[in-house]
């Protein structure tokens, strides 16, 4: 998190933020040899004659028990290298520490908005040489994932899974409202019209239930500016773009909604509803009708009430960024990685690889309710999906206007700050030109700094 006050001249300079270089690596190299010895361990048998792998992801549960099939699969299908799988918390920051230790995992499962920072740490390989010589290339996947997993010109990653944010509808909900069979908002308008009819407030006036509002379920406080042509980072990653005309409309389009319907009643709305990941989760309730998501939605759905009618659509824009063909929407990802200092890079690819093929890839994707990576998906993969909807989401990753995390290394702090900019937009405490023009000042001396961090390292 960025600090309180804009940034000065003398924060800029480097003797706050340098340590004793030794002393960081000593602590860090402790740590690492710490975990190593005493962190998790596969209880797998182990076949001789094998190289062995060791895998560390950071899924539990029922993605997790996905991930492991595969692995076991992939040790079923030759007898060269056997491959360990081991579920890790915390997992970016605890293989930062094993790389900077010198005692690796052979393959990391990341999140795609790690990529930046493990690359300019040079704490993972690049895979340009591997990937060409096994004739993986960005023709086989969707468009907007092969971007997702490069960094400054380079393959640094390959894709497990990924998702996409759409707009889902409640179709029980519409049709309690007398709605059913309205058309799809394409529009920010066209939306408003449609979440303004699905408002009810009861006999005291309190809101019991609501159309569309940006807050459910949260997560992403940050992606409205995309959804009228804004972005919040230029071409090179060197300059914030958060306080530009685009990202202005779309903040007071968002400031809308609690100046018509009310701050304090949205908030004790708000406050009534249930959470995500639960069977009162608003959406499935029908407190909220229209609300944006991944496809795993379809999971929640399913556990709690399999017998609610649905389906999603592309987020709408605004009328002069509309283009039926090109969807705009949010593309997240997790990626395999290979460490700096993993004992067998080419078998760690050996694995990676073999998880691209089609089969594996779709096997994944449909296990965690996903849509796939891929650019041509087979006829059952659409058709046995949990997700009725997730054609979807495979178009809006195909889309050349879908879009990933903004690639800087300062990602989290920039995003504390948009995240804090958002509650003051809410509460209707500030304008989108004051609360992004701070944001931009201080994501700016973030970067800034940032690049002076790597200047200071080459030399």
């Amino acid at each position: 998190m960025a600090s309180s006050g804009d940034p000065t001249d003398d924060q800029h300079r480097l003797s706050l933020v340098e340590w004793s270089r030794r002393a960081a690596l000593f602590s860090i190299g402790a740590a690492a040899a710490g975990f190593v010895a005493f962190g998790p361990h596969s209880s797998s048998d182990v076949p001789r004659n094998r190289i062995v792998l060791d895998y560390w992801e950071k899924w539990t549960g029922a993605e997790a028990k996905a991930m492991s099939r595969l692995v076991d699969r992939f040790n079923e299908s030759q007898n060269t290298i056997f491959v360990r799988y081991l579920t890790i918390s915390s997992i970016d920051q605890k293989a930062m520490i094993a790389i900077a230790g010198g005692a690796p995992p052979d393959v990391v499962g990341l999140w795609s908005f790690n990529i930046q920072a493990f690359a300019e740490a040079g704490a993972i390989l690049p895979l340009d040489t591997l990937a060409n010589a096994k004739g993986i290339n960005q023709e086989q996947y969707a468009r907007a994932v092969w971007p997702l997993m490069r960094n400054k010109g380079h393959l640094y990653s390959l894709i497990s899974t990924c998702g996409t944010i759409a707009l889902y509808i409640n179709d029980d909900r519409l049709a309690q409202a007398g709605l059913q069979g309205v058309e799809d908002p394409k529009t920010i308008g066209e939306l408003d019209e449609l979440s303004s009819a699905l408002y009810e407030r009861n006999q005291s006036g309190e809101i019991e239930r609501v159309g569309f509002i940006h807050t459910d379920p949260g997560w992403w406080s940050w992606i409205w500016g995309y959804h009228f042509g804004g972005k919040f980072l230029d071409d090179t990653g060197e300059t914030a773009l958060a306080s530009t005309p685009h990202n202005f409309e779309a903040y007071h389009w968002v400031q809308s909604y609690p100046k018509n319907y009310g701050s304090h009643d949205l908030l004790k709305f708000q406050s009534g509803v249930g959470f995500y990941g639960t069977a009162q989760a608003p959406f499935l309730t029908g407190q909220v009708a229209l609300t944006v998501q991944g496809p795993w939605m379809a999971n929640l759905i399913e556990t709690f009430q399999p017998d609610l009618n649905y389906h999603a659509i592309p987020m709408p824009v605004s009328a002069g960024y509309l283009d039926p063909n090109e969807p705009v929407g949010l593309l997240d990802g997790d990626v395999l990685v290979i460490p700096r200092g993993a004992r067998n890079p080419e078998a760690s690819f050996e694995f990676i690889s073999w998880l691209q093929q089609p089969a594996q890839l779709e096997f994944l994707a449909s296990a965690h309710g996903k849509n796939s990576p891929l650019r041509s998906v087979s006829p059952g993969f659409i058709d046995n999906h949990p997700n009725r909807s997730i054609s979807t989401h495979n178009q809006i990753a195909e889309s050349k206007r879908a879009f990933g995390f903004p690639k800087t290394r300062i990602w989290p702090r920039y995003v504390a700050e948009f995240d804090a900019a958002f509650q003051r937009l809410w509460l209707l405490q500030d304008t989108p030109e004051s609360s992004l023009a701070m944001v931009n000042r201080r994501a700016q001396f973030a970067i800034d700094e940032a690049a002076e961090h790597r200047r200071r390292r080459q030399l």
